[in-house]
């Protein structure tokens, strides 16, 4: 069975008799999957979004969809690179100081806006730098090397064909790649794309991410809480803000009771304005059965910890993924790093990438587990990395102090202070 097979559609009422199963014929559970297998397959089925015009200004931050290339040559004339003569090199091959050559100058040229008339044969004319010169010229006298004459001139030095001209397409020849897709359009970027004349390019716009917690225990900050049963719900701002931290356009659509009608109600309205839903906590609850009748469904155990329940559904027409992942702090911040950050990846259309990877020294010893990938937040200074807060601890202090993930594989008994251990650096270290 496929880690993301299309999972049936169940039309069924509550009223309906269901006939016990035989034990026999009941599937044995599936083994658990490895973090990077579930992540392989949820990524295979996410399609980046589509590439949009929009003004180069907006375009800001974004990475280019298309390969830029010049349709226009820059400097679009040649010009004079000096204040002298336009000639023709073959005319004044043979002026020399003792014997210059002497051509009447028939024109000045000082603006770019006018070219003048081609220059005829055995003449000169009189031309500014960055003014253009005039067809049938091929190279520019510098007037220190004339008697700057105004009516005729005498030409004390040869030149060459080409010699102290600025020609057209120097700078930017036309048909010139100039950026590349994938390019990131700083603000040099931008400049160029308008250089070039180019008032709109092809990107992605940053992905609307929906993001909401289901608890009934839970109760949104700001509101009291009724009761020693209920808490306050931390993973829809905290996955909300990571989510904007990478480039996306968030809405928190809160918390809400762990009840099918609540939740269908919830992800319905969401998935009209998001490009992606994330979904924390439910995974134990409803939530299953909720994704089934949306769309295509899979809950699979994965081998890491915290979180080892994890859910991925792609809904309706323009296959919009759902992203569920397990209820508390800790599980919701390590499932957002090792999953939620690729998918929004892959939706802007970039290749898949990890937090960056380091290794350093464990300022504590540390434990792992046998089946699972153990992920710890943890801090990072100039002695090592040592998690943020207690083993089975699930706070937002912890988190909140975290600038690191602490990577122990499969199978990892004990890390003895002061080993070598992976880390994925979530953001820079702090001082």
């Amino acid at each position: 069975m496929a880690p993301f097979g299309r999972t049936k559609r169940v039309e069924t009422q509550a009223e309906d008799i269901v006939e016990a199963v035989p034990p026999e014929s009941v599937p044995a559970p599936l083994e658990p999957l490895g973090m990077a297998d579930y992540r392989t397959a949820l990524l295979a089925v996410v399609e980046p979004l589509p590439p949009i015009g929009i003004g180069v200004l907006d375009a800001f931050g974004r990475r280019l969809c298309e390969d830029i290339v010049a349709d226009i040559d820059l400097p679009t004339f040649t010009s004079a690179a000096v204040d002298g003569y336009a000639v023709r090199a073959s005319e004044v091959a043979s002026a020399t100081s003792s014997d210059p050559v002497q051509l009447p100058v028939l024109d000045t040229l000082d603006s770019p806006v006018y070219r003048g008339a081609p220059l005829t044969e055995g003449t000169a004319v009189r031309v500014s730098a960055g003014a253009p010169i005039p067809e049938g010229a091929d190279a520019v006298v510098p007037a220190g090397q004339t008697d700057g004459g105004e009516l005729e001139v005498n030409v004390r030095t040869a030149v060459a064909p080409g010699q102290h001209l600025r020609l057209a397409g120097s700078d930017i020849a036309d048909g010139t790649r100039l950026l590349e897709r994938g390019r990131l359009l700083d603000a040099g970027a931008i400049g160029l794309l308008a250089e070039i004349g180019l008032d709109k390019v092809l990107i992605r716009q940053p992905p609307r991410v929906a993001v909401l917690t289901i608890g009934s225990d839970l109760v949104p900050p700001g509101l009291p809480l009724a009761s020693r049963a209920h808490r306050y719900d931390a993973t829809t701002a905290l996955i909300a803000a990571a989510a904007r931290a990478d480039g996306a356009r968030v809405y928190a659509a809160g918390t809400f009771a762990d009840q099918a009608a609540a939740i269908t109600e919830a992800l319905t309205d969401q998935l009209i304005r998001a490009d992606l839903v994330v979904v924390i906590g439910g995974l134990d609850g409803a939530l299953p059965k909720v994704l089934e009748g949306l769309g295509e469904t899979t809950v699979r155990q994965v081998s890491i910890h915290p979180g080892e329940t994890q859910g991925f559904a792609v809904v309706g027409a323009e296959r919009t993924p759902i992203v569920a992942l397990p209820g508390g702090v800790s599980a919701a911040f390590v499932g957002y790093h090792a999953f939620v950050r690729p998918v929004l990846h892959r939706l802007q259309g970039e290749p898949e990438e990890l937090p960056h990877s380091q290794v350093l020294p464990a300022r504590v010893a540390l434990h792992g587990r046998r089946g699972a990938t153990e992920l710890i937040p943890a801090v990072v200074s100039e002695r090592g990395v040592e998690p943020t807060g207690v083993r089975g601890a699930d706070l937002a202090n912890d988190v909140a102090r975290a600038d690191a993930l602490i990577v122990l594989p499969p199978g990892t008994h004990l890390v003895p202070a002061n080993s070598d251990v992976e880390v994925w650096m979530l953001t820079a270290p702090r001082t």
